[in-house]
């Protein structure tokens, strides 16, 4: 069964925990509280945080786009890289079941252009552009 399509990814970019965040920030009602020591993760660990399977209060997310404003990411490209982000762990997690409740982050999305590649869903191409932008945004 797939559960991650683009119609899916889509919605998430528009409505997910992350854009809610980002609304919040834009119109002054963000409360980031910094429970996290935000700057240890990386910037994948952080953008793949709505992907998992548990469900944080706000504030939670208002942190993670505040770290994210401060490593200087603009709205337009955390979008891409969360969109990216569900292609790849968002697929591994719910698609494939690996089922992450924890962490998930550039480890799991190499994993997941591994599998895509080699079952099919994606080129040699493909893989590599992947890896290509996992690096680029991982800090």
């Amino acid at each position: 069964m797939t559960i991650i399509t683009p119609e899916f990814i889509q919605g998430v970019i528009r409505s997910g925990a992350l854009a809610k965040a980002r609304q919040r920030t834009q119109n002054g009602t963000a409360q980031p509280q910094n429970k996290a020591r935000w700057y240890k993760f990386s910037t994948w660990t952080l953008i793949c945080e709505e992907i998992l399977d548990t469900e944080q209060p706000d504030d939670w997310y208002d942190d993670i786009i505040a770290e994210l404003d401060r490593r200087g990411f603009s709205a337009e490209q955390v979008d891409k890289m969360r969109y990216f982000a569900w292609q790849t762990a968002g697929w591994l997690n719910y698609d494939r079941m690996v089922w992450d409740w924890c962490n998930l982050d550039e480890t799991d999305m190499k994993t997941a252009l591994a599998w895509q590649l080699r079952d099919g869903l994606i080129n040699q191409q493909q893989y590599e552009e992947g890896l290509f932008s996992i690096e680029h945004y991982t800090l």
